[in-house]
């Protein structure tokens, strides 16, 4: 940690200053990942079950996170990390090294914990969606309080001894006393009813849940006030002038090639061939999806930059190429639902 400390004001400087070479860019980039992986192996654990559904690594996801605090504006400058210095108490000149590294440490971790929201969206859209709505009716409820802890997002009982020094709750202990509490036809409010009930009455475990564990008892039990969203509704660029839309896809595409940068060609994955033959690809997918041209397979879109036949495309560039694709997707979806 001491020697991150040290260098971690000179590489945020030169990024400030837009002075910082690419070498010392790749170098910065080993740096964060250095932070924010420790973060998601061993305090978010669970993830690594996630990552398994999406096909991606530990490592993967850490250069996604770091891909996302590179993200630039139209000016080309690095929003997110200003928007960091900016936030400080101090100067970046004047903040201790200690101090400015606790600080980018949860600035990186704040980051990550977006990634994985949004990852478990895509894998769980159900249960995203009781997530939200019970996150949501917790805040409102004068019986819980929600606080971040090691093992995430956790819900404590309000005004109550936490017993914080007893073991947590037991996952199958904790479905069936809910279970026997709340009928197959109820509402968030009565099932948060029940969880206070059970709070209350005993003194064997501690006072507190993580909010995932909640959500997985929801998803068990008889739920059916949530409808899992439609993944097949289209999007309408209507309302939309044209200039927006193309700022859409250059903002896309520049997420696109920063993920291409971080992910696949700093790490050795992909030589600087493949790397600028995927770019040029994407940027005529995206061309073709803002003028409603025909689409083509992903295949022949990298065929036209990269001499390359079918059989190697499918033991090499194949996950990497549906991977981006689903990145651009979620980025042009979000975007587009923002302006709408």
């Amino acid at each position: 940690m001491n020697a991150v400390c040290k260098i971690l004001k000179p590489y945020l400087r030169k990024i400030l200053n837009s002075s910082i070479a690419e070498v010392e860019l790749t170098e910065f980039v080993h740096v964060c990942r250095s932070i924010v992986q420790p973060y998601l192996l061993y305090i978010r654990s669970s993830v690594s079950n996630l990552c398994t559904q999406q096909g991606l690594t530990i490592t993967d996801l850490a250069y996604d996170c770091i891909a996302d605090m590179f993200s630039r504006n139209d000016q080309n400058k690095f929003v997110k990390i200003e928007n960091f210095a900016n936030s400080l108490d101090e100067n970046i000149d004047q903040i201790s090294d200690i101090n400015l590294f606790h600080a980018f440490k949860s600035f990186l971790t704040c980051i990550a914990d977006s990634q994985l929201a949004r990852l478990y969206s895509q894998a769980d859209p159900t249960g995203s969606k009781i997530y939200r709505n019970l996150r949501d009716v917790i805040r409102a409820s004068p019986f819980f309080n929600l606080r971040r802890d090691l093992r995430g997002l956790v819900v404590e009982s309000s005004g109550a001894d936490l017993c914080n020094h007893l073991s947590e709750f037991p996952m199958e202990e904790l479905e069936r006393e809910l279970v026997q509490r709340v009928d197959y036809q109820f509402s968030t409010r009565k099932f948060l009813t029940g969880l206070n009930e059970m709070f209350a009455e005993q003194t064997q475990y501690r006072r507190s849940i993580p909010l995932y564990d909640l959500v997985h008892v929801l998803k068990k039990l008889h739920y059916d006030n949530f409808d899992p969203p439609s993944d097949t509704q289209p999007l309408s660029t209507e309302g939309l002038q044209e200039f927006e839309i193309e700022q859409i896809c250059r903002q896309v595409e520049a997420v696109l090639k920063e993920k291409i940068l971080l992910t696949y060609f700093t790490k050795g994955k992909i030589d600087r061939r493949q790397a600028e033959a995927i770019c040029s690809a994407f940027h005529d997918m995206i061309c073709d999806w803002q003028s409603n041209e025909e689409k083509f397979a992903l295949f022949s879109y990298l065929k036209r930059y990269l001499d390359i036949d079918e059989t190697e495309y499918e033991e090499t560039l194949r996950p990497k190429m549906e991977y981006l694709l689903k990145i651009a997707r979620n980025e042009f979806a979000a975007r587009l639902m923002k302006e709408i």
